[in-house]
């Protein structure tokens, strides 16, 4: 595996080689859930890039951003034990050599995505994740951006933003990793204590009770207030929101209303970490997706 500091020296790197290339971009901290995005890129791609850059500007806390875990060493020898060919490990000043105010998407506009759930918690987060975003494919140049299902959120905005500025990159969604309790992999799970992280494993049940509720059919606000509910009286969990979404537009989920999927999502403070998960619901089936 090559790693590469600097975006010129990537380009140059990437216009010997030929072949289709997929990116995974990271803030590091790696772990399983990571090593599916590259085993997914690596088994449809010639090329995989994957980037570690802990982007400032999608941190609206920062003492969130100062305890963000950083194991670049770690995180290098399990991309290239799953197969990675071009590890991207920049600076700040190379990534946004004006500066971070300067951003191909300010002004894009991405209505329902952002106004509710994360959008609404973490004010500017996804300001953020677009402007790394669109400025590393800009960089990078890929045939395929690969995400996480577990960001459903941060993937819709993704998506709008390919579309808006027509950027003519695929977008392959892969399925959430867990833990064998049900715990979503995050990089933020190894800052929680054994107590705090069996407390945790419960979110991804009560996500799954609510699936169970909306295939039997009982009204979604109700599923939604019993979920926040039953979250709320463990000792060790303070959940922010649990919502029932329409997955293309994330506007509330009607019962009835005729919808791709429906996406069932929850963040989740845990002792000093705020935890965010969603488990995905097709109607026309009467089941759950990637359960």
């Amino acid at each position: 595996m090559q790693t590469i500091t600097t975006a010129a020296a990537l380009r140059a790197a990437l216009s010997s080689r030929s072949g289709s290339v997929a990116f995974v971009p990271t803030m590091g901290a790696l772990h399983d859930g990571h090593m599916a995005l590259i085993s997914a890129a690596v088994a449809s791609h010639d090329i995989v890039v994957s980037s570690i850059f802990v982007n400032p500007t999608q941190f609206n806390e920062s003492a969130d951003l100062d305890a963000y875990p950083r194991t670049p060493e770690a995180d290098a020898a399990l991309l290239q034990a799953h197969g990675c060919d071009v590890l991207y490990l920049p600076e700040v000043a190379d990534v946004y050599p004006g500066g971070t105010d300067e951003s191909l998407t300010a002004g894009l506009d991405f209505g329902s995505l952002t106004a509710r759930m994360e959008g609404a918690n973490r004010p500017g987060h996804f300001d953020g994740v677009a402007q790394v975003v669109s400025r590393l494919l800009e960089i990078v140049q890929p045939d395929t951006l690969v995400m996480g299902q577990k960001d459903y959120q941060q993937v819709a905005v993704v998506r709008s933003m390919i579309s808006q500025l027509k950027l003519g990159v695929e977008l392959l969604i892969v399925p959430t990793v867990r833990e064998a309790s049900g715990l979503a992999m995050s990089s933020r799970n190894r800052r929680l204590s054994i107590p705090e992280t069996v407390a945790a494993a419960t979110i991804n049940r009560h996500l799954s009770a609510v699936t169970a509720g909306l295939a039997a059919g009982w009204p979604a606000r109700e599923l939604e207030a019993i979920a926040l509910r039953e979250l709320g009286l463990h000792p060790m969990l303070t959940p922010e929101y649990v919502e029932i979404c329409d997955g293309d537009t994330l506007l509330p989920y009607e019962n009835g209303a005729p919808v791709r999927e429906i996406v069932v999502a929850t963040a989740v403070r845990c002792g000093p970490v705020r935890l965010i998960d969603n488990r995905l619901f097709v109607p026309s089936l009467a089941e759950e997706v990637n359960p």
